[in-house]
């Protein structure tokens, strides 16, 4: 019990100290998102054409049948949809996702999901952007998304 009344009361400073050793550089250089790392989602190619967002497949990121969890490819369409405006926007400026649909056309099975999107118009409050999500190579959803563009504060 002590033990862990010791862990619980330091570990806030551990990871504090971990973090600064090990990702100092790169939270002050690029946008960074704690969840996408916990996600095991990558950015392969970001720029004013398109963003290519993956993740590498693992058991938690599947359904009971063995299928990618619609939850997971939904938050990469999501994500990538961000990365895809990021490019565009002042360096004052972040956006938010206002609304989101996602076509599932396939079950998705292997060991890779990509998602490849791509800005369609951006105005000076609102964007639109379209993903198209794969496994493996294979067209398994596609998302379109309205994103509100706003200035930090």
């Amino acid at each position: 019990m002590r033990f862990l009344k010791f862990y619980y009361k330091f570990s806030p400073f551990i990871a504090v100290c971990v973090t600064f050793i090990l990702g100092y550089n790169r939270f002050m250089t690029e946008k960074y998102f704690n969840f996408l790392d916990y996600i095991g989602c990558s950015v392969e190619e970001n720029d004013k054409e398109k963003a290519v967002l993956s993740i590498e497949l693992r058991q938690e990121h599947l359904q009971h049948m063995g299928y990618i969890h619609g939850g997971v490819i939904s938050t990469l369409a999501d994500n990538t949809g961000w990365y895809v405006l990021e490019p565009h926007l002042r360096s004052d400026q972040t956006a938010m996702t206002q609304e989101l649909t996602v076509n599932y056309l396939h079950p998705g099975k292997g060991k890779k999901l990509s998602a490849v999107g791509k800005l369609i118009k951006m105005g000076e409050r609102t964007a639109f952007v379209t993903v198209e999500l794969f496994c493996d190579g294979r067209l398994i959803a596609t998302s379109s998304s309205h994103l509100a563009i706003l200035s930090e504060r």
